[in-house]
């Protein structure tokens, strides 16, 4: 009785997986083999490029460190936040769905490193302290990944 509840179990955990994945595809998919990314990395890569883009969108004036306090609504940064539009709410909303794992601060920062090792033609945002966009990457990259980025959150 016991397996047959883990059984069922881990088999309702993986399509709730694959759906909050499944934006990601077919990008994930062609960065994969592009740049022969191991495992998950491209997947990663898009996470935190989301959080990092959701950040861009909401507050743009605070550091990238503090995507936990404003998926969380915590913070001084939320607190003092700006009137949002209903589609900057939705927006939110749905990140908050999409990034659950980062509502962990040590989680968070654990990506960003992470993202910071990757090479520079790879990722869309720059990591050092002004953060923004990243200058060396080409416009057709940057605008496929906006307008995933975009399409995800609408």
């Amino acid at each position: 009785m016991m397996t047959t509840e883990l059984t069922s179990t881990n088999s309702t955990a993986r399509p709730a997986l694959a759906s909050l994945l499944r934006w990601q595809e077919p990008l994930a998919t062609r960065l994969r083999y592009r740049h022969t990314l191991p495992g998950m990395v491209a997947n990663r890569l898009l996470n935190v490029e989301l959080g990092l883009y959701l950040i861009a969108e909401l507050l743009p004036l605070i550091p990238a460190q503090f995507l936990p306090d404003l998926i969380n609504g915590q913070g001084a940064a939320y607190r003092l936040r700006p009137s949002w539009s209903p589609r900057q709410y939705r927006a939110l909303n749905q990140a908050r769905t999409l990034l659950a794992p980062y509502r962990d601060r040590t989680v968070w920062l654990n990506a960003l490193d992470k993202y910071a090792t990757l090479s520079p033609d790879i990722r869309a945002f720059s990591v050092n302290a002004r953060g923004g966009w990243n200058p060396e990457i080409s416009i057709y990259v940057l605008r496929e990944r906006l307008s995933l980025f975009q399409g995800v959150l609408a």
